[in-house]
């Protein structure tokens, strides 16, 4: 693995075969983002090409506190938006080609929420919490961020963070199908490498396709575009190297050796 590099304020990212991790290392403000870690973020989205991210905060508390305020104008400019370095990452995110998993070793709250739901698997340790205070901020979360966290933490969960103001616990979380890994936290290592492996040993195509067309099942709609998209995709997996390489390996009783062709 390469060494942490400074990438932005309050972030680092390491490199590993294929897995980049992205640190939320603002330890002082509970890794709370800034919005240049967003910024860098929302750049390094189209630069992706099928690689594993990995989003995690440091120091074992906190994975991400929210915006880091006091690295926002204050006053904003007139017609600025507050959240709009959020809006480009999130986005950013949905749309690149890797896939995204958040390590949750701490609590979410606010634009750290919107980050774990923007990824497309998420792992937490037990008793940790997610929460939005967007009434004591006296805001209106943003319909995409909104719409996201629904697809996430369902119906219910969104409205008790949203409305009422709740912590929602990780065992609600996984009760609403919103983590893939709920373990203890002295099994939290070994859950972030056995997701990890597993996605590394699956068909690059298979992951892409199935990926994507999940991603826009979250989004609530499924425009004819990506209908179309997808099925070219579902055919070329059916003619691709890997996929006759798997059915050998099947039947000769190993594992497949894939070569993303």
């Amino acid at each position: 693995m390469s060494e942490a590099v400074e990438v932005a304020p309050g972030l680092r990212e390491t490199k590993d075969d294929g897995v980049h991790t992205w640190w939320l290392c603002n330890e002082k403000r509970r890794n709370a983002v800034s919005p240049g870690a967003l910024r860098w973020m929302a750049a390094r989205g189209p630069e992706l090409r099928g690689e594993i991210v990995v989003l995690r905060g440091t120091g074992g508390h906190a994975f991400c506190a929210g915006f880091d305020l006091s690295a926002l104008a204050e006053p904003p400019p007139p017609g600025a938006m507050p959240d709009a370095p959020l809006i480009a990452c999130t986005t950013a995110m949905r749309d690149a080609d890797a896939t995204f998993v958040a390590v949750l070793d701490g609590y979410a709250i606010g634009a750290g929420v919107e980050l774990a739901c923007a990824c497309d698997l998420r792992i937490a340790r037990r008793g940790i919490f997610f929460a939005i205070p967007a009434a004591e901020l006296a805001v209106v979360y943003h319909a995409t961020g909104l719409a996201s966290v629904r697809a996430v933490l369902g119906p219910a969960g969104v409205r008790r963070l949203v409305l009422l103001g709740e912590r929602l616990p990780a065992e609600d979380a996984w009760s609403a199908g919103a983590l893939v890994r709920l373990v203890d936290a002295d099994a939290l290592e070994d859950a972030v490498t056995d997701v990890i492996e597993r996605l590394r040993r699956a068909a690059p195509g298979s992951t892409r396709g199935n990926r994507d067309l999940l991603r826009a099942l979250d989004r609530g709609n499924i425009p004819d575009a990506v209908r179309a998209e997808h099925e070219l995709r579902r055919r070329a997996a059916y003619a691709s190297e890997d996929h006759q390489e798997a059915r050998r390996a099947r039947i000769e009783g190993r594992a497949p050796r894939f070569r993303g062709r």
